[in-house]
């Protein structure tokens, strides 16, 4: 019977490990992807009152074309000018807009 248990105890020992060690590398995974979506142009300029939140609110922004023509059309297009599209798709990833 002790034998039986030691084999058991040794077979589950890798399983135990391999799963531990594939919840770490996804979990690494989701918060490297959460990180890089935060570090993007927009927010180096867009903080406290004038946040990408409250503009959304303010504006009442619903949809990322909605964004895209406030940003490219609106009164204060000239300043965002240099924002490439690749900023502008993570803005409105950020914003879970769709």
């Amino acid at each position: 019977m002790k034998k039986n248990l030691k084999l058991f105890n040794i077979s589950i020992l890798p399983l135990f490990l391999l799963s531990g060690l594939i919840m770490l590398v996804t979990t690494n995974f989701e918060n490297d992807k959460e990180v890089k979506a935060r570090n993007f142009k927009c927010l180096k300029c867009h903080k406290g009152s004038k946040s990408l939140e409250n503009i959304v609110k303010e504006k009442e922004i619903s949809s990322a074309e909605d964004l895209r023509k406030l940003i490219r059309t609106g009164p204060k297009s000239g300043l965002h000018l240099t924002v490439p599209d690749e900023d502008l798709n993570k803005a409105i990833q950020y914003l879970n807009l769709k």
